[in-house]
């Protein structure tokens, strides 16, 4: 970056700046900013050397010290527009964004309407979940750039976030027609077709995914959008490709802290309690909350002290409120760059860092790719491998990552007893409800599939309707996700000679009112190769039987796992014509569905997976063991669950 009319060669500074423009032309940004800093020593006063410092320090990922050259270009001279863009960048880049907000609204405001900064801007509105605003100024940024390629991405996450599922998908088909091998927008675009049950091109669409993983380069750093391959039939070996490149991306621009030194390991071992970290988006009325925090409260404070990391918003919710005060501290770290928080938690000693976000929107990956705490885990908010070296292991158990599915992890694979999914007892009990409240047919044998409609897939939707033709009076329920799906999904039944009037659909309630509409249901069917998780649980919670079909994948297999936890292993079938056979039997034989209900009912509360006191006994082992090893300087290494929950008492070695 650089003004127009270059210095004189007498200029104080002059040969200074020369340099710096040099390495920057080599883009060895680093170096142009140390040149650049070496002329504003020589000039002060000069707001070129500053501007084309604050440039270098950007591009360099020094975000603070571009903010702060920035802003003595604007000291110097007020309102100069590439400072103002050099400031809105390295303030969202720092997750500033009510701040990159105002600062980028200056420009417009003064008429400088660059697409560049306009799509910042947009961006940083999405980020504070402003979708009607960032909606409108990206309309304008494309209309000076229609073929911003960034513009369109982003213009889509606008379009998502204000229910606009189809004119997201044309953002993203604008994005490949400008670039055919954008491994992001085809899993985007993909991924946003399915959450409407658009399954044109889903076969063509899986097999340029898998292709473009297939090809890629060892080592390859580029952002995938690797949630979305989760839901896809395709090999776990390649969902790990996917999340090792887009864990590559993160890592490329993070500064690893230097290893603790002996003053600060002996430090560690000192410690009275273990310190143990987790950071979220979803510190709010979200899943992994509600999974979570239950255990939270039960923690053994004479052993952990628990600290919280969010980077999530305040929803004011109940159970936010429930959750702060469920940690020993709670800090938030939604201004603060990913650099700033790891320094936040090497300086807070935090022994074990547990990401509880992986490739979901919101993350902060970055954190951890500065290797903050000597111990860092990956657990329940993405059901997959990181794919990152800084993440040594993920938590699972033998039944959702049996060891020899090792190679599709990066990180070691550690086991819990039992189910590795946290739950609990406080979950809303069901209350007597009729079915035509729920717009449901009063004797009707209802199969619900209230998973996200973007898990649910042609092998699975042609299972229900073929049960369908041969129970007449089964209907299918299904989560109204948005409202652009309820064609396409009639559509698609129609095709498979199901009438549309047995497609129901049910509307967003209370999480209160969900469990007594839930328990309307006669069985919950679930999707492959995503299965049902949180959701999974919810049904058995109300009462109501789950029917599965796992796979390879630990997405596949989670369902699976939170069966086994109520003693209904048996409803994870072995192949799909077992998984449409049972549903049929269940239909016909109304005593088999009796006794799966009363099982659950009768012994809600004391079966395991809600044994929440005891799920965190052996939670608490895990963490001991894991510390125990990092105290004797052992590496990770795969635990079985008998080897995870030894020494369940002692926290230090």
């Amino acid at each position: 970056m650089s003004t127009s009319t270059a210095p004189a060669r007498t200029r104080p500074g002059h040969k200074d700046w020369q340099s710096g423009r040099g390495h920057a032309a080599r883009r060895d940004w680093a170096a142009a900013a140390r040149a650049f800093a070496r002329a504003t020593r020589v000039a002060p006063a000069d707001p070129l050397y500053w501007l084309n410092l604050a440039n270098a320090e950007r591009r360099a990922g020094a975000h603070e010290r571009a903010e702060a050259a920035a802003r003595r270009v604007l000291a110097l001279e007020p309102g100069q527009a590439l400072a103002l863009q050099v400031l809105g960048e390295s303030l969202g880049q720092q997750h500033r964004y009510a701040e990159s907000v105002e600062v980028l609204s200056q420009l417009e405001a003064a008429g400088t309407l660059e697409p560049e900064a306009m799509l910042r801007h947009g961006s940083m509105l999405l980020a504070l979940q402003r979708p009607r605003e960032a909606f409108d100024v990206l309309m304008r940024a494309l209309a000076q750039r229609p073929a911003m390629l960034k513009g369109h991405a982003v213009l889509a996450d606008a379009c998502r976030d204000l229910g606009l599922k189809r004119e997201a998908v044309e953002c993203m088909k604008t994005v490949l027609a400008l670039d055919p091998h954008n491994l992001e927008a085809l899993n985007h675009l993909s991924f946003e077709k399915r959450h409407i049950v658009d399954w044109s091109d889903l076969e063509h669409d899986i097999a340029r995914i898998a292709q473009e993983l297939a090809t890629s380069p060892p080592g390859l750093a580029r952002v995938t959008a690797a949630f979305g391959c989760l839901s896809l039939p395709l090999p776990p070996t390649l969902q790990r490709v996917a999340a090792e490149q887009e864990s590559a991306a993160i890592a490329w621009s993070a500064t690893p802290l230097p290893p603790l030194d002996a003053a600060q390991r002996q430090a560690r071992l000192a410690h009275e309690r273990v310190r143990v970290g987790f950071v979220s988006y979803d510190f709010r009325e979200h899943p992994v909350s509600q999974l979570l925090v239950e255990m939270l409260e039960q923690i053994d404070r004479t052993r952990f002290e628990i600290v919280l990391y969010s980077s999530g918003p305040d929803d004011g919710s109940a159970l936010r409120a429930r959750v702060v005060a469920a940690a020993d501290h709670f800090v938030d770290i939604r201004g603060l760059a990913d650099a700033e928080a790891a320094a936040r938690v090497r300086a807070d000693g935090i022994d074990l860092l547990i990401d509880l976000m992986g490739h979901t929107r919101g993350h902060r990956l970055g954190v951890f790719a500065a290797r903050p705490a000597p111990v860092q885990l990956g657990y329940l908010g993405f059901p997959g491998t990181t794919g990152a070296g800084f993440i040594d292991y993920f938590v699972g158990d033998a039944i959702a990552t049996p060891l020899a599915n090792e190679v599709h992890f990066s990180e070691k694979l550690v086991q819990l007893p039992g189910c590795f999914q946290p739950n609990g007892r406080w979950r809303p009990l069901p209350q007597p409800m009729a079915r035509a409240e729920a717009g449901l047919p009063e004797d009707a044998f209802v199969m619900c599939a209230f998973n996200h409609t973007y898990k649910i897939g042609p092998p699975a939707f042609d299972a229900w309707c073929r049960v369908m033709r041969r129970v007449p009076h089964a209907v299918l329920w299904l989560k109204e996700t948005n409202r652009q799906l309820h064609d396409n999904v009639r559509r698609e039944a129609a095709a498979r000679g199901i009438a549309p009037e047995r497609i129901v659909f049910a509307p967003v309630v209370s999480y209160e009112a969900h469990f007594s509409r839930l328990a309307l249901a006669d069985v919950f069917v679930d999707t492959w190769p995503y299965n049902a998780h949180t959701t999974a649980a919810d049904a058995l919670w109300a009462g109501v039987p789950v029917l599965t079909l796992p796979g390879e994948s630990f997405a596949s297999r989670v369902a699976a796992s939170v069966l086994a936890a109520v003693g209904l292993e048996g409803l994870a079938m072995g192949s799909i014509d077992d998984y449409e056979s049972a549903l049929v039997t269940m239909a016909r034989d109304p005593e088999v569905l009796a006794g799966l209900r009363a099982h659950l009912v009768d012994n809600r509360l004391a079966l395991p997976l809600f044994d929440s006191p005891a799920y965190t006994r052996r939670f608490e082992a895990l963490l001991a063991t894991l510390w125990q090893r990092w105290c004797r300087g052992e590496a990770p290494a795969h635990l079985e669950a008998d080897a995870a929950s030894s020494n369940p008492t002692e926290t230090t070695a």
